[in-house]
């Protein structure tokens, strides 16, 4: 599941908005018509986002997020990307693949020999190798986690599913070809090298003190020897050197930001981060359209302004109301809008690490008992999609033609979502707790929808023995792993469709687990999935998950999250995508009219 993002991991909906920026469609271009007349495209094309990109690296826990997402699709290759039907589409411009043995598992990998990094260095082995070094989980730190006791990894990877069953990928360094063999099988192996997965080498190298010179073998050197005192201050700048400062006031030295996508990084002020064609760029079929595509942070209460005034040509709201809805249709033909259900879902995360306050279970399930979430889907979903419903699993969604079988076989998961506030004071009682239950919830401070969601769980949950404290926060996402920081937390998971991707968020000690659940049932199962290559055992082991999820509680699932796209008219090849990729999955290929 993509904080919407892609390597094979959830990512965080932020559904929130953050400072607003406007701006106007730049020069116009004449471009032959098959009839041999002339069409005149807008050479820009800009986009509202919601929240301003964080980094040009979207692999660390703290930057895998929808919003550094929706520039990857442009600004970043690898060998698959995801298409609005969650399938895996293989881009043979950037390379291919080959599965060539089952066991074990073994792929063999190409990269197209024209593949380069904007600054002309050749995307190869290098760039693979220190992609499975960061994910891997297999480079100490040196450094204990006082909580858990393990030693934490060199790179702070969002997730390491997937890369931690590959055994080290051999070869020379500057090579275009490599092979990767499993020590144990991986269900989602065909996409582990997704877009925004694969970082420039040679930048981490040369920020972390490594020579510039040669062909890289410095740093496939200490990657392969594992000398994690070489490593140290190349992990360093993977983990933030790519960081962008809050609310982007402006982009890092762009010589960093090397593009391998049809787009490349050129300037960004107030929010405003500006792409351009990428001249170096080697592919045929995924080639930009247009000259420059502006991503401007617009705030979703202000976004349809902004589409109708014609300050952007596109926008996909993050968090969007009845309100959105109603009043990009009343703008008329100008505009083109789309409806439909996400893949993105609500729910609220509980802190679950001895001596917090959803310790005990019987505390968690009063809390689930007393949330209303029938009345939430009422209120901020069903008036845009009137097929939605109170979401009851975390795998599947209900738009997903398994959810209804599995949910069937999951009883603990079924309910209508009605708020019990009596069997809530009844849970609460059996636990012990004879004064009302004081619990942080942390919310987007800029965004009106969560903060509408907490006032309904405060209303209701206050009568049922609980006291919600609201907590609005600007930097909630980064708060999001830090212990005793927040009680409960509203927030979204974007999902991708794969079988694994939401591993890391539900094992012991997993990198997305931010409240520190554990149950060793959890645990064996979600081994048995992610090693699992027979499609037809999924269901069935995911049916189980699901049951001993709604059991031990795990947290608070609300509904699938609504999709509103409204665009241009004059804009076309604009296509809504539920996937955590985001609507910018194909705007390489997007023309405008001017």
């Amino acid at each position: 599941m993509r904080n919407k993002r892609t390597m094979s991991l959830a990512a965080l909906s932020i559904g929130v908005l953050m400072l607003s920026a406007c701006g106007s469609a730049g020069g116009t271009a004449e471009t032959p018509t098959e009839g041999g007349g002339e069409e005149t495209l807008a050479s820009t094309i800009n986009v509202a986002i919601s929240q301003a990109p964080t980094g040009y690296n979207g692999n660390t826990a703290s930057t895998n997020s929808v919003y550094n997402t929706y520039v990857d699709n442009l600004a970043s290759s690898s060998f698959v990307s995801y298409t609005p039907e969650a399938q895996l589409a293989a881009n043979e411009d950037f390379g291919t693949y080959e599965k060539t043995s089952d066991d074990p598992l073994t792929v063999k990998y190409s990269i197209n020999e024209d593949a380069v990094w904007s600054d002309g260095t050749p995307i190869d082995y290098d760039d693979v190798l220190l992609t499975w070094a960061t994910a891997s989980g297999t480079y100490p730190s040196g450094v204990t986690d006082p909580e858990s006791g393990a030693e934490s990894n060199l790179f702070l990877a969002a997730s390491t599913n997937g890369f931690e069953q590959m055994e080290m990928i051999e070869g020379e360094p500057g090579a275009k070809e490599f092979e990767v063999v499993y020590s144990e099988p991986y269900a989602d192996w065909e996409a582990l090298f997704t877009t925004g997965v694969i970082m420039p080498a040679h930048i981490a190298a040369e920020q972390g003190g490594m020579s510039a010179e040669g062909d890289g073998a410095e740093l496939v050197e200490a990657l392969q020897s594992k000398n994690t005192e070489a490593l140290t201050p190349v992990a360093e700048f993977w983990n933030t050197g790519w960081n962008y400062e809050a609310d982007l006031p402006t982009l890092p030295d762009t010589a960093i930001l090397p593009s391998s996508g049809p787009y490349k990084l050129d300037n960004a002020t107030n929010g405003t981060l500006t792409l351009v064609k990428n001249d170096q760029y080697w592919g045929e079929e995924r080639a930009g359209q247009t000259d420059t595509i502006v991503f401007q942070t617009i705030v979703d209460e202000e976004a349809v302004q902004a589409l109708q005034n014609g300050d952007v040509d596109v926008i996909d709201p993050s968090s969007p109301t009845v309100d959105t809805k109603a009043a990009l249709e009343q703008i008329g033909e100008t505009v083109t809008v789309d409806t439909g259900q996400s893949l993105t879902f609500s729910h609220i995360d509980l802190d679950q690490r001895p001596g917090a306050v959803f310790e005990d279970l019987k505390v968690r399930q009063a809390f689930n008992m007393c949330v209303p979430r029938a009345d939430m889907v009422d209120k901020f979903v069903s008036p845009i999609d009137p097929d939605s419903s109170v979401m009851n699993l975390r795998e599947y969604q209900p738009a997903q033609p398994e959810y209804e079988e599995v949910l069937e076989g999951a009883p603990a998961a079924q309910s209508d979502g009605v708020a019990d506030i009596e069997g809530a004071k009844a849970l609460l009682a059996e636990a012990g707790k004879t004064e009302p239950v004081q619990v942080s919830l942390m919310f987007a401070s800029t965004s009106q929808l969560r903060a509408d969601m907490v006032a309904l769980v405060k209303d209701s949950c206050d009568k049922a023995g609980f006291e919600i404290i609201p907590q609005p926060e600007a930097e909630w996402s980064s708060k999001l792993s830090q212990p005793g920081a927040w009680d409960a937390v509203v927030f979204g998971w974007a999902g991708s469709g794969l079988v694994a991707s939401g591993q890391s968020i539900y094992v012991s000690g997993g990198e997305q687990n931010f409240g520190g659940y554990a149950d060793e049932e959890v645990d064996r199962l979600w081994t048995e999935i992610a090693t699992n290559t027979d499609a037809e055992q999924i269901v069935p082991l995911k049916t189980e998950l699901e049951q001993r999820l709604a059991e031990t509680q795990y947290n608070v699932v609300l509904y699938a999250n609504a999709d509103i796209v409204g665009s241009s008219s004059k804009l076309e090849g604009v296509e809504l995508n539920p996937t955590q990729t985001g609507i910018t999955w194909n705007a390489y290929s997007w023309t405008k009219q001017s």
